[in-house]
């Protein structure tokens, strides 16, 4: 009689053990280059974190958002109907120096822009801005009995037009005017924070 040995356990090939191995390489890599990148981005100047205080731009943009602004679009092309941009308030009357606003474009340099009944036309064209929610309707705020509105006009060479999504509750290029093209700083990118607003902003 004879005793049968078991067979030998199997080995692990090599070749999936340097193929896990370099998954995990892998997965702590990218993301470490990723947070390199956007420190390098940041030194520069191209991306910028900011918290928003006010609730001019919901409900693209709310009140404790924490949004993540990029330049780098406009090195490229020239801001845009429709951007949401972020802006330095230096030499703008009646706002603060050494702050930065966020508002979305609604005229470009020799824009004629009228906004009636809610309704923004551009050079006599009705344009339906939008968000999220649908079309933008540009209604009044009630500071209108404190500061003059100016809803007709049309826009200096090299600034732009800017007015906030949540018109009713937004000061903007309505009653202060347009914003020098140097101004800007770039465009809102996404929201990263609280979690459940996290996306691209629109």
């Amino acid at each position: 009689m004879t005793v049968d040995t078991p067979p030998p356990l199997p080995k692990t090939p090599r070749v999936s053990r340097r193929r896990r191995n370099t998954i995990i390489i892998g997965l702590a890599v990218i993301p470490a280059f990723f947070i390199g990148l956007l420190m390098a981005l940041r030194i520069v100047g191209w991306v910028h974190p900011f918290y928003v205080p006010t609730g001019a731009m919901t409900p693209a943009v709310a009140v404790g958002d924490h949004v993540m602004m990029e330049g780098m679009t406009f090195l490229a092309r020239k801001p845009r109907l429709g951007d949401i941009v972020v802006f330095k308030t230096e030499g703008i009357a009646s706002l603060p120096t050494g702050q930065f606003y966020i508002k979305r474009i609604a005229g470009e340099p020799g824009d004629h822009v009228r906004i009636a009944e809610g309704k923004l036309f551009i050079n006599d064209k009705q344009v339906a801005l939008s968000n999220f929610r649908g079309e933008i309707i540009y209604d009044l705020p009630p500071v209108n009995a404190m500061f003059t509105a100016t809803t007709n006009l049309t826009v200096p060479d090299g600034r732009f037009f800017v007015l906030g999504d949540n018109a009713t509750n937004s000061f903007d290029s309505r009653f202060w005017g347009s914003v020098p093209r140097e101004n800007i700083a770039g465009r809102i990118l996404f929201c990263y924070w609280p979690p459940q607003r996290f996306g691209s902003v629109k």
